[in-house]
């Protein structure tokens, strides 16, 4: 880090520091650190960070678990640099003249933590950067990406604010600065993504090796999560537009997308088995418009499924909606164009720069006379001559400007990283990286947007659904922020106001187990991510309930019909007690036995192809068992029973080849004190 660098942003901002910085592996974590220990040195200065998804390589809440964490972290997420701003913010010690305001957190991450719940802004990911510029931001850093040239710079994982935040900045009328830190482990994306130097007011570049981004590993996939993930896949469209969240539900959609187009039999026999019709494979293939580019999604487009290309012209995407012109250029280009009636008979230079800029003709315009290298042809597309010398002149070309994949920030695990790296430039130039304002919405350019996005689907996870259609995604009953609303409302309001598109909330029926089982399906519930007035389709792991349009009994009947059967009667019940459901209604049979085992046994069968992790991990086969087995400890010591079964357990414990690689791995095979010898035979019993 530049030596006076905090002595120029005082200097130049004053004390008060309004600071944003990106969601995921955008930030930029060195210049961030360095920022938040100047100002706990320095309490005159009041430093305000405002952001997202901050990530730090996790610590172990209990002994095993930070035993089983160490030798992870220092092979997973060796030379990232901690986030120390967060570190302080989980243990409570952040002070007093420094805040930090999230808008999305990682799930989970800020429950019971009394400043964070306090200090979270609830933004729709469109309206961040509104608010943010509304907050009187005035520094932006964020990590870069150089380009060998040393001329240009790209913002890499994240432009999805900084598009617009950033030249906003510049136009207020008070100091203000937008840093770039230079990561050379940044993957390069051009595009949108890419900007000039002067973007920037300071680049700070160290001139080494940068740091690894932030790795995430991937969840495994249950059977339970597969049977939402294959319904799901059967309502994405050939042809169509796919955005997709994060987590196992949304992978397992993914999975099933591979599934129906590489193995159609085993799929159709998966969906048979669920209940659902078989569906054809998708031969046109897809285009990707979702805020987050995650690695299952990356997979589709590695794999050829995501293909289909869009381009920022009206004209042209009408054509190849209308299979007028493809990515390759037929023979007849010409003939089609005129006959389309996108081109006139007369072309002028306007005319000639859309043929340029789009790479279907390189032809200049001279004393009325349409020039291509040696060639001079009448300016008359009726002229039989001129039309065939520009058929031929076209035919092969490929259009330039398509895009397959639109994101506004990526995050995975390495693997993604590297392939990102790895990607021959022809790929990488088919990535738009761009900003959320593009992505997420369609207020500026709806017609064009339209066309991009035909058969749009856009699948999310939300916690708990009401009988009436509410969606519940961000929050608990009291008021405990668990994640954020991020870009769903965006996504579910996106859905409505195309016209072939659907919203697609997936919710698992329930959640906890034994006395604590509760249905994630519900009557009602304190407030709502997504208002009924939006609902659409709803998929739990027992069925695909189809809301829009519907009137409210028939939603409840709906939701009913795909609840989970120890639940049913007890919701039926409040329907009819609310006057929603005629107090005749009788739920069909064929709805009754909605049970765990019923999909268990189902999909039994298919255990050999629905992997629980078929996107990798970035743990072994041996870390994994062992994670597996401690969590069944953890859920064991929950209960009294439990604690005296686990005692009875590690009194009888005995020496296995496993259990030992265990030990040296939790470092408990020389025990220092009786604690490490208590938890020695633990580990022990768990590999009877």
């Amino acid at each position: 880090m530049q030596q006076g660098l905090m002595e120029q942003i005082e200097a130049q901002l004053g004390p008060n520091w309004v600071v944003g910085a990106p969601l995921g592996v955008g930030k930029a974590n060195r210049l961030l650190n360095a920022l938040y220990r100047h100002a706990k040195a320095h309490p005159h200065i009041k430093l305000t960070l405002i952001t997202a998804l901050s990530l730090n390589p996790p610590v172990g809440k209990s002994f095993l678990e930070e035993r089983f964490m160490a030798p992870l972290r220092e092979r997973v997420w060796r030379g990232y640099p901690r986030l120390e701003y967060l570190d302080d913010r989980e243990s409570g010690t952040l002070p007093a003249n420094i805040e930090v305001l999230e808008f999305y957190t990682r799930s989970g991450a800020i429950l019971h933590n009394p400043r964070a719940q306090q200090h979270y802004i609830s933004s729709n990911y469109t309206h961040a950067g509104r608010d943010i510029l509304a907050r009187g931001i005035n520094l932006l850093v964020q990590a870069v990406a150089k380009h060998p040239d040393g001329h240009r710079y790209s913002l890499g994982s994240n432009p999805d604010l900084t598009l617009d935040v950033a030249p906003a900045m510049h136009q207020a009328e008070r100091p203000t600065l937008v840093i770039g830190e230079v990561n050379p482990q940044m993957p390069y994306l051009g595009n949108d993504a890419e900007v000039a130097p002067e973007f920037f007011d300071l680049i700070v570049d160290d001139n080494d090796d940068g740091y690894p981004l932030f790795a995430t590993p991937q969840e495994p996939i249950g059977l339970i999560d597969y049977a939402i993930g294959l319904r799901a896949s059967t309502l994405v469209e050939d042809g169509g537009t796919l955005q997709v969240g994060i987590g196992a539900l949304a992978d397992a959609a993914v999975k099933g997308l591979l599934l129906r187009q590489d193995s159609p039999t085993d799929y159709h026999a998966m969906l048979g088995a669920l209940d659902e019709p078989p569906r054809p494979p998708l031969n046109e293939g897809l285009y990707v418009a979702s805020e987050l580019i995650s690695y299952p999604v990356y997979r589709l487009f590695e794999k050829g499924l995501v293909r289909r290309r869009v381009y920022e012209d009206e004209t042209l995407q009408q054509l190849v909606n209308d299979n007028v012109l493809g990515d390759v250029l037929p023979a007849d280009t010409f003939s089609r164009l005129v006959a389309a009636g996108a081109l006139p008979a007369v072309l002028s230079e306007r005319h000639l720069a859309w043929l340029e800029r789009f790479n279907i003709a390189d032809i200049t315009l001279h004393e009325d006379r349409l020039h291509l290298g040696s060639a001079a042809l009448a300016n008359d597309l009726t002229d039989a001559a001129t039309l065939a010398f520009l058929n031929a002149h076209s035919a092969g070309r490929e259009l330039a400007g398509g895009i397959a994949l639109h994101g506004a920030f990526f995050i995975g695990p390495s693997a993604f990283y590297k392939a990102l790296h790895a990607l021959p430039e022809a790929r990488r130039a088919l990535i738009g990286m761009t900003s959320v304002s593009e992505v997420n919405r369609i207020y500026t350019h709806y017609r064009l947007e339209q066309l991009q996005r035909q058969k749009a689907r856009f699948i999310n996870i939300t916690m708990k659904a009401t009988l009436l259609g509410h969606a519940v995604s961000d929050q608990l009953a009291d008021g405990q922020v668990v994640s954020g609303v991020g870009g769903q409302y965006n996504f579910v309001s996106m859905a409505h106001q195309l016209p072939d598109g659907r919203s697609v909330l997936l919710v698992k029926a329930t959640r906890g187990s034994g006395k604590s089982l509760e249905s994630n399906i519900v009557w009602e519930y304190p407030h709502s991510t997504i208002p009924r007035h939006l609902r659409d389709v709803f998929i739990s792991e027992y069925g695909i309930a189809e809301l829009r349009g519907k009137t409210d009994s028939e939603c409840i009947e709906a939701m009913i019909k795909i609840a989970d059967s120890r639940f049913q009667d007890a919701l039926i019940a409040k329907a009819k007690a609310a006057g929603k459901l005629p107090a005749a209604y009788q739920l069909p049979a064929q709805y009754r036995n909605n049970l765990p085992a019923t999909l268990e046994n189902a999909l039994a069968p298919f255990r050999g192809k629905l992997e629980p992790l078929p996107f990798g991990s970035e743990l072994t086969d041996a870390e994994l068992e062992l994670a597996r087995r401690l969590g069944g400890l953890k859920k064991s010591a929950s209960s009294v029973t439990g604690k005296l079964a686990l005692c009875w357990q590690a009194l009888t414990a005995s020496a296995s080849s496993e259990g030992d690689k265990a030990l040296a791995y939790l470092g408990l095979t020389a025990p220092a004190n009786l604690k490490e010898r208590i938890f020695q035979r633990l580990v022990l019993s768990l590999y009877r």
